[in-house]
């Protein structure tokens, strides 16, 4: 069975012209302002309208922008303190390290095994003194 097609056709219309039954087109204006600013307050001027939309906005804008730098500092020196408290955990556990090493060199070189004390003494100085020579560097290139 073959479909069929209804093909509706609508009178020609002028798009120029409106139909005489309907009312007059309107024609509507949107105009967008935008105001943007670089740092962490704004300008004077937008302060000032800040104000007058709000009472005591601008004071408000004021008031959160020292609330979030205090906060941010307080987020800082707790990071700072937690860096320097995993340095010197870090320090302390890497000396305990180079005396055990040196420790069990000593112990090899008691019980007459000169190799292995060569071996361990050796493999426990060597990263210690990579390991200064890697931050004298580093010092002198920020230094620099």
């Amino acid at each position: 069975m073959k479909k069929q097609r209804h093909r509706h056709r609508f009178p020609a219309s002028n798009p120029q012209q409106p139909p005489s039954n309907s009312p007059a087109p309107q024609r509507a204006v949107v105009a967008t302002t935008a105001m943007n600013w670089s740092g962490p307050l704004p300008p004077p001027a937008a302060l000032e309208e800040f104000n007058r939309i709000v009472p005591d906005g601008a004071q408000r804008i004021f008031n959160q922008f020292e609330e979030e730098a205090t906060h941010r500092r307080q987020l800082e020196e707790r990071q700072s303190h937690f860096v320097m408290r995993d340095v010197h955990i870090g320090q302390f556990l890497a000396g305990l390290f180079a005396m055990s090493g040196l420790g069990v060199s000593a112990f090899a070189i008691w019980m007459d095994k000169p190799w292995a004390a060569t071996i361990i003494g050796g493999g426990t100085i060597a990263p210690i003194v990579y390991a200064f020579l890697r931050q004298t560097t580093q010092k002198k290139g920020r230094e620099r």
